[in-house]
């Protein structure tokens, strides 16, 4: 398995440390599993804002009319 080298400051290592502790895995599994999680996360991200540009695009494309954000508070009550 391929492996690297990261350098943490040091509230980030006390925290690795910590979870270390409380889960019983070691460095290389809590990093790979934050690893996982973050791409993961950053896949979605891309994803919805693709999904926004389009809808953006489409809202545009519409010719529809924009309802000013205090107008809506206003009828909600916000």
């Amino acid at each position: 398995m391929p492996a690297i080298s990261v350098s943490l400051k040091t509230d980030t290592l006390y925290d690795l440390e910590r979870a270390v502790e409380r889960t019983g895995w070691n460095k290389s599994k809590i990093a790979e599993e934050a690893l996982k999680r973050f791409f993961s996360e950053l896949a979605e991200d891309s994803e919805d804002a693709r999904l926004g540009e389009e809808a953006y695009a489409r809202f545009k494309a519409s010719g529809e009319k924009a309802i000013p954000a205090d107008v809506v508070y206003k009828e909600l009550g916000l």
